[in-house]
């Protein structure tokens, strides 16, 4: 006949305790080999040469977009106005980006900048439907949008000072 032997078998606390910290110890290890490898971070110098071509690219969009806007109110008027919009909010939306990342100092144009874009192709969009003359809020726009295009190559030419 075969004696059971009364009672539990007792396991210590720290026999128990093994396993889970060996897992524990085994992500710990896993996640500073991946953090210090750079997985799943930013990489800032990376995140800046982005930033710095998109911005390039939209406000070469942005320029070349209002330099063929026609002072007489063409068909196509409308639609190039809408073009122009996008490419300036492109550069609002990096704006954006650039302060999510480095807070309020990392702010690149002020938002006054955009507002007076925006307010801009409202009127000149008004003026177009309405039938009105239209080349001077043209020259308006054009000097908002090259005074936008001459602070984005003086934030470029400042970074990339910076990083040099």
């Amino acid at each position: 006949m075969m004696r059971y032997p009364r009672g539990y078998n007792r396991v210590s606390l720290a026999t128990r305790l093994k396993p889970i910290i060996l897992i524990v110890l085994v992500l710990l290890a896993a996640f500073l080999i991946f953090r210090f490898a750079g997985v799943g971070g930013i990489n800032e110098g990376n995140f800046e040469v982005q930033r710095n071509s998109e911005l390039r690219s939209e406000m070469q969009n942005a320029v070349s977009s209002v330099n063929s806007l026609s002072r007489l109110g063409s068909s196509t008027t409308s639609g190039m106005l809408g073009r122009v919009r996008q490419y300036v909010h492109g550069v609002e939306v990096i704006n954006d980006l650039n302060v999510s990342m480095y807070g309020e100092v990392g702010r690149l144009y002020p938002q006054s900048v955009f507002t007076n874009i925006y307010s801009i192709i409202e009127e000149y969009e008004a003026k177009l439907s309405s039938g009105q003359k239209v080349s001077d809020v043209l020259s308006r726009l054009s000097e908002a949008v090259n005074e936008l295009n001459d602070r984005t190559y003086t934030i470029l030419g400042v970074v990339q000072e910076a990083a040099e």
